[in-house]
């Protein structure tokens, strides 16, 4: 056996056990919160959100109001349907109007009338759901009259839950 042999030994054993002790202090340590977004950052994704949302519809109408077919629309429509059923999560608790620093017009009653809230954001998901369906069917007539039904949810829980007036927030 060669000298180096033990001392080759004992270095990996050193090793082995320096990451053992480094793991287990690691376990001991506070670990950062990685439980979501924060507060301020929720609102503004929501906010950037919301107002992509309404230039997406808003472009829906143009585009039917310039003679385009429904099947053009599909991708606007089928990228709202799959915002209108995120959109709730996108309303923590916290984060409200005077919860934070930040600006916001979604109003305490979102929080207080949580199951209203839902439903209403329910609706909208089920109207965006619709359109994108029409759109695909190529239903250019049955688009063109759904794209009111969406702005009829909107305005919905808008008048519930929305400080201020409809459309973009005014700072």
């Amino acid at each position: 056996m060669s000298p180096h042999h033990g001392r080759r030994t004992l270095l990996k054993n050193l090793i082995v056990l320096s990451g053992a002790l480094i793991g287990l202090a690691a376990v001991g340590l506070p670990q950062q919160d990685s439980s979501g977004v924060s507060g301020l950052d929720a609102i503004a994704a929501r906010q950037a959100s919301l107002d992509m949302s309404s230039i997406t519809f808003r472009s829906m109408g143009d585009a039917m109001k310039a003679g385009r077919q429904a099947e053009s629309q599909g991708y606007p429509a089928a990228a709202l349907a799959k915002w209108a059923k995120a959109l709730p999560r996108m309303f923590p608790p916290g984060t409200g109007q005077g919860d934070t620093s930040a600006f916001s017009q979604g109003l305490p009653a979102i929080w207080k009338d949580r199951a209203g809230f839902d439903q209403a954001a329910a609706n909208y998901a089920a109207a965006t759901a619709r359109l994108a369906a029409l759109a695909a069917a190529n239903d250019t007539a049955g688009f063109t009259k759904q794209l009111e039904e969406v702005s009829q949810a909107c305005g919905a829980c808008h008048a519930r839950y929305k400080a201020g007036a409809q459309g973009p927030p005014r700072k």
